[in-house]
């Protein structure tokens, strides 16, 4: 009889799944959307997020962003908003962060292993930030730390290594190819005007979108704005520079235009756009679910006779009745 540790024989192999983090075993099984009735509701009647560009999991939250665009609604009210992932429906609990953040437009962020430091892609301002976050009960309370970092162009996604001692953001270069930088950061999780650059990399990736890493920095994932998620591996952990390309990921049919025969809920059957816009990445805490979000699954519209809606009436990309704010997320589950 072999001896028992902790519940475990001495002798057993606990068995590693090859499978989680790994791109080519994702199956598009679990489509998030209420019109086709399939898979988790992440509509929340309270949750007043549209133009949505990123999103993360941490736990059994998900955490999503509001990019504005630049108009009076989204240049005042950029939002990070907390959902339980368990949540449906007006009953569902959510948290969003006061306005005046200071920022222009929120076109990606990404948090730390608790969710309590965040670093944020200032797309229309062309600017790096970090700051702090917590959850008082009522409400997210967001607060801008360090100071503003030049991008260098529109950054679309920004992301911490493993401790915060190092970032990561990027943008498109407008020649069929984006860009990704790495700084190593003064103080852990704190962007500052002076950090140090690493070094740059350039990829052939239209419009890269979001960029995330598995759990040991081994691998990195890209979104493309067209409907493409790459993995590539590194050749040192948390370092961007060189990466190989492991396998692509086409995702496009579940955001097409309906009228072209699709069943997406995201574009109407009016809307002419056949670009579904990629707008975000995050594995959950195991790298057993993929979680994918669209730019231009709901837009945040002015009530009629003038001013913002409160909340913000949502419809889909497009003309149209007003909608609930049904999140464009999709989940994809590693088998």
């Amino acid at each position: 009889m072999f001896p028992i540790v902790s519940g475990v024989a001495s002798n057993q192999v606990i068995a590693v799944n090859t499978n989680l983090y790994n791109l080519a075993s994702v199956k598009t099984i679990h489509e998030t959307n209420t019109n086709d009735g399939v898979g988790i509701n992440f509509n929340a009647g309270a949750a007043n997020s549209g133009w949505m560009t990123g999103v993360q999991v941490v736990g059994s939250d998900m955490y999503v962003s509001n990019r504005g665009n630049n108009n009076d609604w989204d240049s005042t009210h950029p939002l990070i908003t907390k959902i339980a992932i368990s949540s449906t429906g007006d009953g569902a609990i959510v948290r969003q962060n006061a306005t005046g953040l200071g920022l222009n437009s929120m076109d990606g962020f990404a948090l730390n292993s608790d969710a309590s430091k965040i670093i944020l892609a200032d797309f229309h301002g062309n600017v790096i930030r970090s700051g702090t976050m917590s959850d008082n009960g009522s409400n997210l309370v967001t607060t801008l730390n360090g100071s503003a970092l030049a991008a260098g162009g529109g950054p679309r996604f920004a992301r911490w290594n493993n401790d915060g001692s190092k970032y990561y953001f990027g943008y498109g270069l407008g020649n069929g190819s984006s860009r990704i930088k790495q700084y190593t950061a003064g103080t852990n999780y704190i962007v500052a005007s002076g950090d140090s650059p690493g070094t740059s990399q350039d990829l052939a990736i239209e419009a890269a979108s979001d960029l995330v890493f598995n759990s040991d920095g081994t691998k990195m994932y890209l979104s493309r704005h067209t409907g493409y998620v790459y993995e590539y591996s590194l050749s040192s952990a948390y370092d961007t520079y060189n990466p190989t390309l492991v396998t692509t990921m086409d995702i496009r049919a579940f955001f097409d235009n309906r009228s072209n025969g699709s069943v997406s809920p995201w574009r109407p059957a009016n809307s002419n756009s056949q670009t579904p816009w990629l707008a975000g990445l995050s594995w959950n805490d195991d790298g057993s679910k993929l979680y994918v979000i669209t730019l231009w699954g709901t837009t945040l519209q002015a009530k009629v006779g003038g001013g913002n809606a409160t909340p913000p009436e949502v419809i889909g990309e497009g003309s149209g009745p007003p909608r609930t704010n049904t999140m464009p997320i999709i989940e994809f589950r590693v088998q």
